[in-house]
């Protein structure tokens, strides 16, 4: 399954035989004179040594040595056993790496596109707003729900120990692109978004009515949000895209997390750093989805003012 010598360097097993050398110190130290056999387990080894204590054992202490050599060598294999489990869950691939590989092992740092553009709704004038209206609607600056989904993926890369940097929309040019991986937060407020999105399947229509429209069934009005610009109290359901797809035009890889409002924003933000969410989409994507690319609609509950659970809709990879 892995290599011998990978295994062993392995620190669950490095541990797990200083305990054996405990153990084995404290039962010769405890235990009587009668006890002929002297198990040691060298440092720097796993390969268990048996050596007589004193006169040559006989038949009875010979009996007793096999018991116990056979003890060691259960218990030996157990560690290994326990060792190779170890380490396999340990290494084992995370779902999120699954979706996130592209960006993680880009050579590049990844750059982090934040909507930022003004837009008044016809509807809602900014005066007429309450607090939560001015933190959470797209003519805020930067909305409270996509500063939580600037906090989630600049705290998944920083996990990961990937270099990114942060710009709003408004201080980057295509050339900001080129050959990097980018991470676009926001829909409506983010023109990069509406831009690079547009040509894909899935893409944001904010015309008559905000939906995410499917160009295999564009007539379809299923994934939309007509109270994107009410009150916060407005319990509905919003939508979002899950991009990851490598863009010809850039030469990079691009990941859009965006919503129709901005509780889709934030729930989409969430489902993409959270493996229990990607499992949701191991069951239905083909195998080899990681290597394609990908795009993702998911849906949220807006609840009294808070972005509920994401849940899976719809996906396509090509």
């Amino acid at each position: 399954l892995f290599p011998y010598t990978t295994l062993f360097r392995s620190p669950v097993v490095r541990f797990s035989a200083s305990e054996v050398r405990k153990r084995l110190a404290q039962y010769y130290s405890e235990c009587d004179e009668s006890s002929q056999l002297l198990i040691q387990l060298p440092l720097g080894s796993y390969v268990p040594e048996f050596k007589p204590k004193g006169a040559a054992p006989n038949v009875m202490v010979l009996r007793r040595s096999r018991s116990l050599w056979w003890v060691a060598a259960a218990f030996l294999l157990t560690l290994a056993v326990f060792g190779a489990y170890s380490y396999r869950k340990a290494f084992a691939p995370r779902s999120t790496d699954k979706l996130w590989d592209p960006l993680l092992h880009s050579p590049a740092s990844v750059l982090i596109v934040v909507g930022t553009s003004d837009f008044v709704p016809p509807t809602v004038k900014p005066v007429e707003a309450e607090l939560t209206d001015h933190l959470r609607g797209p003519y805020h600056h930067i909305t409270m729900s996509s500063a939580i989904a600037l906090a989630r993926m600049a705290g998944f890369l920083q996990a990961n120990g990937k270099a990114y940097e942060i710009k709003d929309d408004r201080e980057v040019s295509l050339t900001d692109f080129r050959s990097r991986p980018v991470i676009l937060i926001g829909a409506r407020n983010n023109p990069w978004t509406m831009r690079l999105t547009d040509p894909l399947r899935f893409r944001f229509d904010f015309g008559s009515l905000s939906r995410i429209q499917d160009r295999e069934n564009p007539n379809s009005n299923a994934w939309n949000d007509p109270h994107t610009y009410e009150s916060a109290d407005s319990s509905t359901s919003d939508y979002a895209l899950i991009t990851r797809y490598h863009d010809s035009t850039t030469n990079g890889t691009v990941m859009v997390i965006a919503g129709l409002g901005t509780y889709g924003t934030e729930a989409a933000s969430e489902f993409a750093v959270s493996p229990q969410y990607i499992d949701q989409l191991l069951s239905k994507a083909p195998a080899d989805w990681e290597d394609k690319n990908l795009e993702i609609v998911i849906r949220t509950d807006k609840i009294n003012g808070e972005a509920g659970p994401p849940y899976l809709v719809s996906s396509t990879s090509w």
